[in-house]
């Protein structure tokens, strides 16, 4: 009998150790103790965070080409070192404007003693750097043009894989060493990180694909093919 109860605790030890180790079973069976308020079959514990989806190579183009038509501000098929500066200052002088408005309590165009401290005085503990001090705590613009894959937590691997629209990307990505970057060029520079994470050369990154390459250097299983999708069958 004592053989029987023994086997029957292991048993029930193996089954609930990985629901315990998610937090799962918090009070009762249904999720109803500290970690409850889940459903059903969650066992009460955390959502896991939404895994990368696949990625196709026209996906990750249009992408790349959307970025590009981002940062061609004059619309001539080329981005120049001097177009991608002037996007960035227009950007710093809209927000600058728009911190200016917010300081101007008045709105009289013109920045009183009174003003100034009650901004400073909002910003709270920011304000006693001479670094901090001087801005909010959105932080200043950035001088990168990022890619916009939308807000899908599942686009976040396309979004890291797409190298951000900047100065040295166009120095580099400049092949045939003109006045600005094409977006024949772009995708070509691009498109060489996509082919370098595709390893089975079928167009697609799967999450295996996505994954970094563990300490031997080779990728995790997984990579092998796809999902059924409605544009690329099973």
């Amino acid at each position: 009998m004592r053989k029987i109860l023994s086997g029957a605790l292991a048993s029930l030890l193996l089954w609930t150790a990985p629901v315990l180790a998610q937090g799962g079973m918090g009070g009762d069976m249904q999720g109803g103790g500290a970690g409850g308020g889940g459903p059903p079959g969650n066992m009460g514990g955390p959502r896991r965070p939404t895994p990368p989806k696949p990625i196709k190579r026209a996906q990750f183009d249009k992408v790349v080409t959307a970025m590009f038509r981002e940062g061609d501000v004059n619309r001539d098929g080329m981005i120049t070192i001097d177009e991608l500066r002037s996007l960035f200052d227009a950007r710093r002088e809209t927000l600058i404007r728009a911190r200016f408005t917010k300081i101007d309590s008045n709105h009289n165009g013109a920045l009183s003693y009174e003003e100034f401290v009650a901004w400073q005085r909002q910003m709270g503990s920011a304000a006693s750097s001479e670094v901090a001090g001087t801005g909010d705590r959105g932080g200043p613009i950035a001088e990168v043009l990022l890619p916009d894959v939308g807000d899908d937590p599942g686009s976040m691997g396309l979004a890291a894989l797409i190298e951000p629209l900047s100065v040295g990307l166009i120095t580099n990505a400049n092949s045939n060493y003109d006045a600005g970057l094409s977006l024949e060029e772009l995708l070509a520079y691009q498109g060489k990180r996509f082919d370098a994470a595709d390893a089975n050369h079928d167009g697609w990154l799967t999450m295996g694909e996505l994954r970094p390459p563990s300490r031997g250097g080779k990728r995790p299983p997984g990579g092998s093919a796809p999902p059924c999708l409605p544009d690329h069958p099973c």
